[in-house]
């Protein structure tokens, strides 16, 4: 792949700007055969997978902008240009895979890989990111919106495709950490109770963390309990799309409110040790449809 990169780079370097202004970007107004654009660029995709297939150079990235005439979802928009999913998300910086509704303008890629923003925003530009080597890319800049000059640095990395644990957090299967630090005290399933001696089943973790320490909402979602009761103290329930929720307990404070629409990463509360508990810690759950799961399978970096 770095003989790949090496080559597009040698291309892109030939032109004349990196940058790229969106009150220049050809717009595609149909998607099919009629629109010579649309023949353009699938033209270019079908090229990049043979010149790939071939080892000869890649032919110069170019951008496009297509706005959306009907509903429709980021997998058949990318089915319908032979794109992978991953170049249009991440170039269009789109962090989950929600419906595309009438009348989005969305930025289109010549060429299959993934774009890196210089100064990630989201979850996924995070991880996807964090174990990239951004002097193995291209540099380009790209002016989204022609109304301003605010300019966005990317590296691209053309014939990049997600790993498989940035696909499962896109998705929407993933969660992040609820504690910026904090150690696992105690892991899902079978356990013996502190409080009883008994073997009881753990519907969650224990995260051991100094009173006060933020949580974080570990995906975005809507709040849908705020309360207390004896065992879980001061608690929220989250829930999620797909059918997820999660759970906090044990809070010493809740700075959200019931209903509340979250982004994953907002501060919902600290941790404290209310209700039944032998000290600071969060009591941490995640559930689909109900059932308890085992958040470590679900938390990049915690199985």
């Amino acid at each position: 792949m770095s003989k790949i990169i090496f080559s597009f780079l040698l291309i892109l370097t030939a032109l004349p700007s990196y940058g790229f202004n969106s009150e220049f970007y050809p717009l595609i107004e149909k998607l099919d055969q009629s629109d010579i654009l649309f023949t353009q660029i699938n033209d270019d995709i079908s090229s990049f997978y043979r010149n790939i297939e071939q080892k000869k150079e890649l032919n110069p990235l170019q951008i496009y902008r297509y706005i959306i005439t009907a509903e429709t979802t980021i997998f058949a928009l990318a089915a319908r240009f032979n794109l992978p999913y991953e170049t249009i998300t991440t170039l269009n910086r789109i962090s989950q895979p929600h419906i595309l509704s009438l009348g989005t303008e969305l930025l289109i890629s010549n060429t299959p890989g993934i774009f890196i923003p210089k100064y990630p925003e989201s979850d996924i530009e995070y991880m996807i990111s964090s174990w990239r080597n951004p002097e193995n890319a291209v540099k380009l800049a790209i002016k989204p919106d022609c109304k301003n000059d605010i300019e966005t640095i990317f590296f691209f990395l053309p014939g990049e495709k997600f790993h498989k644990v940035e696909r499962s957090f896109f998705l929407g299967i993933m969660f992040r950490f609820p504690l910026p630090v904090g150690s696992i005290s105690s892991g899902f399933g079978n356990r013996v109770d502190p409080f009883k001696g008994t073997n009881e089943f753990h519907n969650g973790i224990d995260i051991a963390a100094p009173e006060g320490t933020v949580i974080m909402a570990a995906r975005g979602g809507i709040i849908k309990t705020v309360d207390y009761n004896e065992i879980c103290g001061n608690f929220i329930r989250i829930s999620h799309e797909s059918n997820y929720e999660t759970v906090y307990c044990h809070l010493k404070k809740i700075f959200v409110q019931l209903n509340q629409q979250v982004q994953s990463g907002m501060i919902i509360g600290e941790v404290g040790s209310t209700g039944r508990s032998t000290g600071p810690h969060l009591h941490f759950e995640i559930r689909s449809m109900g059932n308890p799961k085992d958040p470590c399978f679900l938390i990049p970096g915690k199985r």
